[in-house]
């Protein structure tokens, strides 16, 4: 392949090859001797299993993957998640969960309420305990040491049904919040509170008119805010299991997104009204100034990107119209009116915004967001930070390389954008994944840490210091 048409990069969405304990990384630059603290990354780690492709990457088996960093070393690990249903089908040599398995035998799962927990979107810490996550399941625990699964939590019977992968934390009040839905004779959406010292409990809950899908959320110091789009579940299709999660979504733009803001300190005096239909995959930020709150989020006209994703087999670096355009947009929303703006901060492609943890809730003056552009009408994976002015600085890398969700490292005592951002990077023409490591004001390359094999596609990731960990 020449530079100009890059190797398919299939390999990003194949199983992984080799699992390991940590082990020195080579390092091409430097690394600062004030990062002291590990990456840990989620995503998948099984596409298919024996000899059958699951349908749609989001059933894949999920992987942890983390980077360890020591004194101006790197150390790197990777783990597939070894849940109950993965050694149930391991131990039974064939396909017992997703759209793989048999009919009757999915069926019969959706009717007894089985389903296999593949932990395989994101990885938080949570009193010094490690948890991975996925959006239609409980938590499921991990060891910090070596990525061993230590197994499911319902957090001592405290999440009644889902939990999301997307807990955010608010740093005012020392917790995290995160909510979890719940599907039967009604659908309904549970807030959950995960404070830094004490128990997990259930803050409140409300009904939704239909089953839906819903992805992420945000909170600022006294607000759990959705943006509920009607990405509605055909509850038929799920029981009957009828193909993948894709195909039980309904798109149902007459009925709009909702708006739904619940103050944390009253849970029960829920503010919700509608407006146009749109979906926000990801949210950046959200805070509070001059009696409205204004939300930093991933914008789409409808939930193809999800369509878009499949199995990652239809990824081409020149097919533009299969890659995902996320629109980084800023809401406004005003309690008193019901009232709910938007517009669009930057016309650039992207997704995965990330702040600085400690702004969390608060107001913030950045965003590090993952990027694309078209360079000669090929795809190119990029890094960009943008500023409360809208500038846009952007770090693009080499043709044929793929990008994960940038995550700051940031120095306490600095200024907000101090310190570095960490992405994993998988290359098509090497085969092989390694982590950039840039410094966060001005995306200048400080350091390549190189990995042997490929580390299939990640959706998120948490970095842990080593005081916390």
């Amino acid at each position: 392949m020449n530079d100009i048409n890059p190797p398919s990069p299939m390999k990003f969405f194949s199983n992984l090859e080799e699992e390991h304990e940590f082990k020195l990384a080579s390092v091409v630059g430097e690394i600062p001797k004030s990062i002291n603290g590990t990456l840990y990354r989620n995503g998948v780690g099984i596409f298919e299993l024996f000899g059958r492709r699951y349908k749609h990457t989001f059933e894949g088996d999920g992987a942890i993957s983390a980077i360890k960093f020591e004194n101006s070393k790197a150390y790197t690990s990777v783990k597939i998640i070894k849940s109950l249903g993965l050694q149930e089908e391991l131990n039974k040599i064939k396909n017992l969960f997703g759209s793989k398995a048999p009919w009757l035998t999915r069926f019969m799962n959706g009717i007894k309420g089985r389903r296999k927990n593949t932990a395989n979107t994101h990885i938080i810490s949570w009193q010094n305990k490690l948890y991975a996550l996925m959006e239609g399941a409980k938590p499921t625990e991990i060891r910090k040491d070596d990525l061993a699964t230590m197994g499911e939590t319902s957090f001592e019977g405290v999440i009644s049904g889902t939990f999301s992968a997307h807990p955010h934390y608010v740093t005012s009040r020392k917790a995290f919040y995160n909510f979890g839905l719940e599907y039967g004779k009604e659908t309904k959406l549970n807030f959950y509170e995960l404070p830094d010292t004490g128990k997990a409990q259930k803050i409140g809950t409300i009904a939704l008119d239909w089953p839906v899908m819903l992805h992420d959320f945000i909170v600022t110091s006294n607000y759990l805010i959705f943006f509920i789009a009607p990405a509605n579940l055909n509850v038929g299709k799920m029981l009957l299991s009828i193909g993948s999660f894709i195909d039980c979504l309904e798109w149902k733009e007459e009925s709009g997104t909702e708006i739904v803001v619940v103050p944390i300190s009253d849970p029960s005096n829920v503010h919700r009204f509608k407006t146009k239909a749109f979906f926000a995959s990801h949210f950046g930020g959200a805070f509070e100034e001059n009696d409205e709150i204004f939300v930093d989020y991933i914008h789409y006209s409808d939930i193809q990107i999800f369509e878009n994703l499949g199995d990652g087999s239809e990824l081409r670096w020149e097919n533009s119209e299969n890659h995902s355009h996320g629109n980084l947009c800023r809401a406004k929303i005003n309690l008193l009116k019901k009232a709910f703006e938007s517009h669009s901060r930057w016309d650039g492609f992207c997704e995965f915004p990330r702040l600085a943890d400690k702004f969390s809730g608060e107001k913030y003056s950045y965003l590090w967001l993952q990027s694309e552009e078209y360079i000669e009408d090929i795809f190119r994976s990029s890094i960009s930070k943008i500023n409360e002015q809208n500038e846009v600085l952007t770090y693009i890398l080499e043709i044929g390389q793929l990008c994960s969700e940038p995550v700051p490292i940031l120095d306490k005592n600095g200024d907000e954008d101090s310190g570095y951002i960490i992405t994993l990077v998988f290359d098509s023409k090497l085969n092989k994944s390694h982590y950039l490591l840039l410094t966060a004001n001005d995306l200048k390359l400080q350091a390549k840490i190189e990995l042997d094999q490929v580390i299939p596609i990640t959706f998120h990731g948490s970095w842990i210091e080593n005081s916390i960990v």
